[in-house]
């Protein structure tokens, strides 16, 4: 079961959950709460395996436009311990690491504004669309702090050598240098042909099974920390699960009978 969210919108379509950043007033910038209940979302998807796809995105014509500076100044330099800041910051890298960790297809739409933590978070998907004139920024340093926890994200997604110059330099760009650069792997004109593409990634997503996605997302992640003979038996053991479970039986015999296999043929929103 997904939490109640009051600054997210959680909107089901069949085997697809969209979440929507809910604050459009402030360009969805993240709050503390809006950090908390994404958090709580991302946790409880792997149990929800009826939800086969996730989109997240922003109403009001905006993706995220970062960490809420007004909740900086007024709760972090306004009486905050350093301990507290140190576990706020700590939660975010924690839900870009539950993020990592879904099972499920995990698509970014971005318009209008990816700044700071927002294009950070962008940097984990696993598929990333964006409009030419969405405007993206990763803005700390001109507010004196660091980009802690998405450097990382950052720096995985694009190269170190682009990274270390948008992280020092705060330096701004369009959709269209997104995609250039290797933050967004799909560039549209406007926010109509944004859901036109989402929907075409989606359509050829279902072609492949659940199962099998949610293990090839465990062998990209282990290929990062295992090296040499322990990712070669990492991957083995993950293709023979699959090869003797019921979606590889499915597949296989689909093949040999020259149709869909059923998760292929399942009507989206049925």
């Amino acid at each position: 079961m997904l939490p109640d969210v009051s600054q997210l919108i959680l909107e089901r379509q069949g085997d697809l959950l969209t979440i929507w950043f809910n604050r459009p007033e402030v360009r969805n910038a993240l709050s503390d709460e809006m950090a908390d209940e994404l958090a709580a979302v991302l946790e409880a998807l792997p149990g929800q395996r009826d939800i086969r796809f996730v989109i997240l995105r922003g109403k009001g014509g905006a993706f995220c436009s970062g960490g809420d500076l007004k909740m900086f100044k007024t709760v972090f330099q306004g009486g905050s311990s350093r301990e507290q800041i140190v576990a706020f910051n700590a939660s975010f890298g924690r839900m870009c690491q539950a993020i990592d960790k879904l099972p499920q297809l995990f698509i970014v739409l971005i318009e209008g504004f990816a700044m700071a933590g927002g294009l950070g978070l962008s940097c984990i998907a696993d598929v990333v669309i964006t409009t030419a004139d969405a405007r993206y920024a990763l803005t700390e340093v001109t507010l004196g702090i660091p980009p802690a926890q998405i450097t990382p994200v950052v720096i995985k997604r694009i190269g170190a050598s682009e990274a270390r110059r948008l992280l020092l330099t705060a330096q701004r760009f369009d959709g269209r240098e997104a995609h250039r650069l290797g933050f967004a792997h799909f560039l549209v004109e406007d926010s109509a042909a944004l859901d036109k593409k989402a929907d075409e990634v989606l359509a050829d997503a279902r072609k492949g099974a659940p199962a099998a996605i949610a293990l090839t997302k465990q062998i990209i992640s282990a290929s990062e920390t295992l090296h040499g003979d322990d990712i070669v038996q990492f991957a083995a053991e993950r293709f023979a699960d699959a090869m003797l479970g019921d979606e590889g039986r499915e597949g296989m015999t689909a093949f040999a009978e020259k149709r869909k296999p059923a998760w292929a043929a399942e009507e989206h929103g049925q």
